[in-house]
């Protein structure tokens, strides 16, 4: 597949917040690129799509949906994969992103990132979809591991060999999310450290950090806090097999003030720099 090459990324972003707008546009070298959360942004001109395009004359911006439901069995959306190709050309997007996981079943639709089964039927079937996909946009996708909260009892495959297989079958990139990967050990007891090391390094464009809400008997990925310390400890391993890896904290709901979230973005920035000057002392 030829691909249109898009502005590289480096270093820690953060996702575009509405709130943070004026702050993100004077916030000089602190942010190093940005996310945008594409599902809300898909409309044709307007005062939102105007701020994207004063961005992307500072920052690289990437676009993260949740709309393409790879998983299910529902026929791809040709006129949302037509929308997500108009607004990535038109921002020059260095790349996309969705999830690994399924929405719609029959006539229902859920909002949730429901989980797959990881057998060889299910990944066949995704890795169809996500070959249709990239071809009719013209270039590769990121694929993001879900957080666990159930695990299917007919799964044959481990979660790091499914995302391993996944892509290299489809020929696309993984976006690891090192909460994900938390919150399912502690749910589900799945080894994170194993999942990690079953990734090929060569596939992983991106990292996700983000807060997570402690329910008692179990974790939720609540994109409401600050990333917490196992996380953290759990990142700097990722970053040692995964180095200088673009890494993106996310904020969705109880949303703070930009330099609480700024932050979070400079321990992410000095762990990266830590590993990547270790790698070049070895």
């Amino acid at each position: 597949m030829r691909e249109t090459i898009h502005w590289s990324l480096a270093g820690t972003g953060v996702g575009l917040k509405s709130c943070h707008l004026d702050d993100i546009i004077n916030a000089g070298e602190d942010i190093r690129w940005l996310e945008i959360l594409l599902d809300h942004h898909l409309v044709k001109g307007g005062a939102a799509l105007h701020s994207l395009e004063r961005l992307r004359c500072n920052y690289p911006l990437t676009l993260h949906g949740a709309g393409l439901a790879l998983g299910s069995c529902a026929p791809l959306d040709m006129h949302y994969l037509s929308r997500i190709k108009q607004m990535a050309n038109h921002l020059d997007a260095s790349w996309i992103s969705d999830h690994v996981s399924f929405g719609p079943l029959g006539h229902c639709f859920s909002h949730e990132l429901l989980p797959l089964p990881y057998t060889e039927e299910a990944l066949d079937h995704i890795c169809t979809r996500i070959r249709q996909v990239q071809e009719f946009l013209g270039r590769r996708i990121l694929l993001e591991n879900p957080a666990g909260y159930l695990s299917f009892s007919h799964s044959t495959i481990s979660e790091g060999e499914f995302l391993a297989e996944m892509a290299q079958r489809a020929d696309c990139y993984l976006l690891l999310d090192i909460n994900n990967c938390y919150v399912t050990q502690y749910n589900l007891g799945i080894d994170a450290q194993q999942t990690l090391a079953r990734l090929p390094a060569s596939r992983v464009r991106e990292i996700h950090l983000a807060g997570f809400d402690d329910r008692d008997t179990y974790l939720l990925d609540g994109h409401n806090s600050p990333v917490h310390e196992p996380v953290w400890a759990l990142y700097e391993q990722a970053q040692q097999l995964f180095t200088a890896t673009p890494t993106l904290i996310e904020w969705e709901h109880d949303i703070p003030s930009l330099p609480v979230i700024l932050a979070d973005v400079s321990r992410a920035q000095q762990i990266m720099q830590q590993c990547i000057h270790a790698r070049r002392q070895y």
